[in-house]
């Protein structure tokens, strides 16, 4: 099962993202790959801090090293654990690439979908979606400190960035579940999340 987590900066993915990894690990008995984008494989860390660290000037920059961490991810990490029979958990995946750069930063959708295709990227299972206000999930960023060059875009950014990801939700409905978060606390939002998943069937036993 690969099942991706999705939201803008400061929704709680990360620690949603951990939970699940560990109950399913934990509670189900199953064999659990947490990973992320960007910088989840080996080597990935030096395109992290590029693509975080803002001082990218070409506007095709950001894209290129996000679908290059893609494609080594998916080789190196995604695949060969899917391959073995065992779930993927990864916070972020695609559809961020989609959200933040087509609805963020203004690039052709149909660029990104052709580029999935040809890459023969894997479909995730599962897509779910933490959706919150961004006010809300930038006074969540702000207490962390320093910003990166996405959370520092701002609250109009980030209204992009939200309705990029409830598209895309509208584009796939069968792959995406969206979980209103913004006014709920973590342990309130993975019970809400684990009866969403048992309700469609998705955590039965193997």
């Amino acid at each position: 099962m690969f099942i991706t987590f999705e939201g803008i900066d400061g929704s709680g993915k990360s620690t949603q993202a951990a939970l699940l990894a560990k109950w399913l690990s934990e509670e189900k008995g199953r064999d659990v790959v947490l990973t992320r984008e960007p910088g989840g494989w080996p080597g990935g860390s030096v395109l992290r801090e590029m693509v975080v660290g803002g001082s990218l000037r070409h506007k095709w920059s950001e894209a290129y090293l996000f679908m290059l961490d893609r494609a080594e991810h998916v080789a190196s990490v995604i695949e060969p654990a899917l391959d073995d029979g065992k779930d993927v958990v990864c916070e972020r995946y695609h559809d961020s690439t989609l959200a933040y750069q087509v609805w963020g930063r203004g690039m052709p959708l149909d660029i990104f979908d052709e580029l999935a295709r040809l890459s023969s990227f894997p479909v995730p299972d599962l897509t779910i979606l933490f959706d919150i206000l961004p006010e809300n999930a930038l006074e969540r960023v702000r207490s962390r400190g320093k910003l990166d060059s996405f959370e520092s875009g701002g609250r109009s950014f980030m209204e992009k960035i939200r309705e990029g990801y409830l598209s895309l939700s509208k584009r796939d409905p069968e792959r995406w579940l969206v979980l209103e978060c913004g006014s709920l606390s973590q342990e309130e939002i993975f019970r809400k999340m684990i009866s969403s998943l048992s309700s469609r069937g998705i955590l039965s036993d193997k």
